[in-house]
Parts: structure tokens; C-alpha cells; sequence
């Protein structure tokens, strides 16, 4: 395990609003030859009575007066009474080239659309997957954002125009900026998808990367909120021992873990060195340590490994085909973002093969009542296989909400206790163990049929109206896979 080590990666959903612009933009083109002459002649004379503007040019009163409201909608002239006159604009573009040569460009009526964040107004790419979803922790703005966004807009348009041509092809190389916003309003508000991952240093402190990509283009107002809003976000966990740690090493025999719980407190520093880093002390045969939430690139690579190999035979009692079940933790930021819905469509098509069709299972704990907005926060792509664990009086999460499973019946398992981080309790480490010995497997499975049995099973989540499948009348019915005897002997499978 290289440092720093990364051990969750959660996606938090920046505010923004995209909204229809209409602007009057300067471009690099030559003004037509009238409107150029207008304005020379006006550039002149001061002030030029409409009568006289019309007979110079030999105009009817009616042409007269639609070159004048022409050019003034475009910001050019000003009426004033029956006198015509530069407009201020006019008279600046004339003093930036220092008299009687302005650097006059086209002025044109274009329609855009652009996307600000709701805090600095800093205009942003179009990106796709900007409508909200509740698979990411949506970050707060101020009421106040949210109702002068339409001025803000408005102003940042003007202001920060430089940068959003250059978001365009057609801008980049000829527009001079903005002349007039003539209108503007709100097409849609929504969540700019922002990853930030979480590592262990050196030094056993939490290191925080936030996408470079936003931290290069965003002002340092945006990034200095975006961090507060983060570290907001983080549970205020209160608790300072170790729920459930306990019951995790009885239930899984797990005394090389042991040897690191002293009363309440885990040294997590210890195991590290000794497990992942100088990797002295190794589990028994038949086990791996595992450390980082499963979802993360690199666990979903490893494991994907072992279920093809499974699935393909590629051990001496040939091919292994089965669905995979994973139970989550119950902890606000696990599963939030791009890396869980990556590892459900990894782990769903990876079940695809073998010449047969398998599915993923996830088993998330939710109270009578909460059932949507637990299924808000897991739906994600090809996830249709979400059952519920509900809570009994005096019997609630296993082992304090803190475990998290992952089963391929009879192949392999995978045990994970989430641990709070010392000095940041809100933060959980995921740590734990891979194996393919039958006890484990055994064990696993009946956790797994504890609880979601009889009357702790809440029914499986319906993701849209178009599911029409008959709802389960127990867990049993609803996931199948798991309706098997374990072998009873300690022997490691192949």
C-alpha cells in the first residue's frame, strides 16, 4: 500500500444555474459602411438634428428613423429630443484609439446559454449529468444566491464575458466583449459533479484532493467555500471507542486483528505498518488484507479479477456462476458519487459472463418511512436489486452500522470494519479482510440471513413505475442466490 493511501472517494454536487442570455457582443468584423459614416459624421458635428441627419444622407423620414432606432438598440447613438448623438459606448471606442479612428467593431444580437456555480458566478463548461441526483451530497448555497442569481447573472455576464467566449469556437478569436445584455433567464437549476478523495499520509493525517481540474479554473473564493461546504458535510460522529469492532473480530475469529484493539481503542497506525506496509505480520493462508471502501478503482479491479476467474473456470473445479451481494454500511459518505455507480455497472457486467446472467444485490439498512430517500441515494445505472434491512426494537444495524460485506456464494468474501479516524471521528477507514476460506463464507452468509430475515426484511426498492415485477414476500424470494447450505469445514476453497 503506496502513501498517501486513499480509502473513500465521494462526489459532492456544486450549485449552479444555466440560464438564455440575449447580448448585443462585439465582434471583429467590419460595421456596415452607413452605420461606420453615421458615426464619423456624428464623431464630428456633436449633435446632429434629425432633419439634417436625413437630408445628408438624402433618407425619407421613414429610413431616417430606422437607421436611428437601429443603431441605437445596438448601443450606438442616442436620441435625445430631435438630436441624434454618440452614445457613451461610441464616444469610449473613439478615445481608446486615440481620436478619429476608433477601433468600431460589428455589434451583434446573439443568443447564448451559460452555466454559472451560485457562489462566485464563475461561468463553467456545459457538462453532462448536471441534473440533480441524490447519489451525491448536494452542497448549500445562501438564500440570497439564489434569489439575486438572475442580476448576478446578469452582471457576471458582462464582467467575465473574456472567459466565456473562450468556452466557445465561434467567440474565441473575434469577439471584444459585451455591449448590451438585452435579457436573460433561468433555464434550469442543478449540481456541478466535483470528486474529492480522501488518503492517509505519511504521517497518519488525512491529505484531501479535490478534482484538478476545478481547482485550476475555479477563483480561490469558490475553492475556499467549496472546502468549507466539504468539511461541513462530514458527520459530527461524537463517539470515540469502537461500535461493533468487537463483534466483527468474535464473529470472523479474527485474532490477528485483535492483537491491535487495546479496550476501546484500535491502533490503527500499528496495523497499517504491520499489515500493508512492511507487511510483517500477514493473515492465514487463504486470507488478504483489504483496506479502502470496496467501490474504490482499485478494490473494484481486484475483485473483478476474482469473479472472472470464477466465472470463466479458470480454477480446478471449473466455472462458478452465481450473483455477487454486498451489504453496506450504514454511514452518509459511503457510496456517494461517480466511483459507486462505477463499481455497480463494473460489477454488473463482469456477472454478465460465464454464459450466464447473474445480479447484483445490495443490501442497504432503512427505517420504515425512509425507504426513498434511501433508494434516491443509491440509484445509480444497472442497479435493480436493492433490498432493505429494517431495524427491530433492541436489534439494529449489525455490528453498529459499521460493517460492510461483499459475498460471491461459495467463491470468495469480503469483511470490512469502518473505523473512526482519530482526530476526525467523522471520517470512517475501511479495513478488513479478503477470503475464500468456507468459514468465513459461512460466516458472511449468515450475517447476511440475519439480517434480513423474517421480519427485518423491508421488500426491494422500486426504481421506476415501468418495474412491474411482483414484489418478494420474504428475502428468501427476493434473492435467491443465497438459498444454500454452507460446507461446514475449514478447508480453503480453490
Amino acid at each position: 500500500m503506496s502513501i498517501p493511501s486513499e480509502f473513500n472517494r465521494v462526489t459532492f454536487g456544486l450549485p449552479i444555474e444555466t440560464f438564455r442570455v440575449e447580448a448585443y457582443i462585439a465582434l471583429d468584423e467590419r460595421l456596415p459602411v452607413v452605420t461606420e459614416f453615421v458615426l464619423r459624421l456624428l464623431r464630428v458635428c456633436g449633435r446632429v438634428s434629425m432633419p439634417a441627419f436625413r437630408d445628408y444622407f438624402g433618407f425619407t423620414d421613414g429610413e431616417a428613423l430606422s437607421v436611428v432606432e437601429s443603431l441605437s438598440r445596438q448601443g450606438l447613438i442616442e436620441l435625445v429630443g430631435d438630436e441624434i448623438q454618440l452614445s457613451l459606448f461610441s464616444i469610449e471606442r473613439f478615445e481608446e484609439s486615440g481620436g478619429d479612428h476608433p477601433r468600431f467593431n460589428k455589434v451583434e444580437r446573439k443568443k447564448d446559454v451559460v452555466t454559472f456555480d451560485l457562489i462566485s458566478f464563475t461561468p463553467l463548461r456545459s457538462a453532462k449529468g448536471e441534473l440533480p441526483t441524490d447519489n451525491i451530497i448536494k452542497l448549500n448555497t445562501a438564500e440570497e444566491a439564489l434569489g439575486e442569481s438572475k442580476e448576478r447573472a446578469r452582471l457576471a455576464y458582462r464582467q467575465r464575458y473574456p472567459e466565456i467566449a473562450s468556452m466557445r469556437d465561434d467567440l474565441r478569436d473575434k469577439s471584444f466583449g459585451v455591449h448590451s445584455v438585452e435579457d436573460i433567464e433561468s433555464k434550469r437549476r442543478g449540481y456541478l459533479p466535483i470528486p474529492v478523495s480522501f488518503s492517509l499520509d505519511e504521517h497518519g493525517q488525512v491529505e484531501r484532493k479535490v478534482d484538478e481540474a476545478f481547482e485550476r479554473g475555479a477563483p480561490s473564493e469558490l475553492i475556499q467555500y467549496f472546502n468549507e461546504q466539504v468539511t461541513a458535510a462530514i458527520p459530527k460522529t461524537i463517539s470515540f471507542s469502537t461500535p461493533g469492532l468487537e463483534e466483527f473480530i468474535d464473529a470472523f475469529d479474527l485474532q490477528l486483528m485483535e492483537q491491535y484493539l487495546a479496550g476501546k481503542k484500535f491502533d490503527l497506525a500499528g496495523y497499517l505498518a504491520d499489515i500493508h506496509l512492511s507487511q510483517n505480520v500477514k493473515y492465514p493462508k487463504g486470507m488478504d488484507p483489504f483496506f479502502g471502501n470496496i467501490y474504490l478503482p482499485e478494490n473494484v479491479e481486484r475483485l473483478i479479477a476474482r469473479i472472472t476467474d470464477r466465472r470463466e473456470g479458470r480454477r480446478r473445479n471449473g466455472k462458478l456462476l452465481t450473483s455477487l451481494v454486498w451489504l453496506t454500511p450504514d454511514y452518509e459518505l459511503w457510496g456517494r458519487g461517480d466511483s459507486f455507480s462505477m463499481s455497480v455497472a463494473q460489477f454488473s457486467n463482469v456477472l454478465k459472463t460465464g454464459g450466464n446472467t447473474d445480479f447484483l444485490y445490495l443490501l442497504a439498512n432503512a427505517e420504515e418511512g425512509q425507504e426513498n430517500e434511501v433508494i434516491g441515494r443509491f440509484r445509480v445505472p444497472q442497479l435493480s436489486e436493492l433490498h432493505f434491512s429494517r431495524p427491530v426494537l433492541n436489534n439494529g444495524p449489525l455490528m453498529a452500522g459499521r460493517v460492510e460485506l461483499m459475498l460471491y456464494p461459495a467463491g470468495f468474501m469480503v469483511a470490512v470494519y469502518h473505523l473512526s479516524l482519530p482526530g476526525s471521528t467523522g471520517l470512517w477507514i475501511p479495513m478488513g479482510f479478503i477470503s475464500t476460506l468456507p468459514k468465513h463464507l459461512s460466516t458472511a452468509h449468515k450475517l447476511i440471513q440475519r439480517i434480513m430475515a423474517r421480519r427485518r426484511y423491508g421488500g426491494r426498492a422500486k426504481f421506476s413505475q415501468k418495474d412491474d415485477r411482483p414484489k418478494p414476500k420474504s428475502f428468501e424470494e427476493g434473492c435467491p442466490s443465497l438459498q444454500y447450505c454452507d460446507l461446514n469445514n475449514d478447508e480453503k476453497r480453490d
